[in-house]
């Protein structure tokens, strides 16, 4: 009796709902990023998940269960579980296979259509899956009223990226392949999703503006790559400081700023929006350093 059959005699409430099945290459060296990527693939259809079960209730949790590794190809036999927090709604109702079955649905929806390409550039194609994902969460049943969300275009844009991250350890003919009921998708690691990608393809406007504010330090950047950790109206809130001549001399110990002092900064905040005016991403970077300010007495910093 082969994995397949094993599986299937498992019965419905083991039954898996679908494979990730991984190619590679034979002696491919660095094992350990191959099995990352894996890693990172699941991950992202568990946040892909997280998405596509808010268009029926944000009170549902999926997670993953484990059934069956298969060895040759790498194959990984996950079962849908779901979890719910209280919600009156559900109680009367056997709503996970319908809930199990939609996600597994959607999931091949979306990589079936990223299958075969190198980037997202068709918003057209992205909108006409939100419809499709939402049509087939209404087919559900689970609510009784007509109280399912749309999954936005741009979110699941953002899952494609986080997905294409996840192919990164992948080499030249490699492949990962998503096996259902409902079909299979197979995706290389020539798919690549970038930041810039998702802005141009969804940006309906962008207005920046440049503004002094008063940052309370709570961790410095001594490495130069990476944003700075603030304090900004008792809230946390981090930036990158972009003034090279500042930070040349702050390396070079010449300035000395510890947690607690206050920089003054002008700062650029960015806001990229939609064509429905809705905020899609917000960026803040510090142009220039204009002083800094020592706490005559300690301020905590949490």
């Amino acid at each position: 009796m082969d994995v397949e059959q094993k599986l299937a005699a498992l019965g419905p409430e083991k039954t898996p709902d679908f494979c990730v099945r991984i190619d590679f290459q034979k002696g491919m060296r660095n094992p350990q990023r191959f099995l990352k990527s894996a890693a990172a693939y699941i991950d992202a259809l568990n946040s892909l998940d997280a998405l596509l079960v808010s268009s029926i209730d944000a009170k549902i949790k999926p997670v993953f269960v484990l059934e069956e590794i298969e060895h040759g190809s790498i194959k990984l036999w996950l079962k849908q579980a779901l979890e719910v927090i209280d919600d009156d709604a559900l109680k009367n109702i056997d709503w996970r296979p319908a809930v199990g079955k939609y996600l597994v649905k959607a999931k091949y929806l979306l990589l079936k259509r990223l299958e075969g390409r190198t980037s997202i550039t068709d918003r057209k194609g992205m909108e006409e899956l939100t419809k499709e994902i939402f049509d087939t969460a209404q087919a559900t049943g689970v609510r009784k009223l007509p109280a399912y969300r749309d999954v936005s275009a741009f979110a699941l844009a953002r899952e494609a990226k986080t997905i294409s991250e996840a192919l990164g350890g992948l080499e030249k003919g490699d492949s990962v392949t998503f096996q259902s009921d409902v079909g299979d998708s197979v995706l290389t690691p020539d798919f690549v999703v970038t930041q810039e990608d998702i802005t141009n393809l969804f940006a309906g406007e962008i207005i920046s503006n440049d503004l002094v504010k008063i940052l309370m330090v709570r961790r410095p950047d001594f490495l130069g790559d990476s944003k700075w950790e603030f304090r900004y109206e008792k809230k946390p809130f981090s930036a990158k400081i972009v003034d090279e001549g500042w930070l040349n001399d702050f390396r070079a110990g010449k300035i000395d700023i510890r947690p607690g002092d206050a920089l003054r900064v002008m700062i650029r905040e960015t806001v990229m929006y939609d064509n429905n005016g809705e905020v899609m991403r917000e960026e803040c970077e510090i142009l220039s350093v204009l002083g800094i300010t020592k706490p005559a007495v300690q301020v905590s910093l949490f």
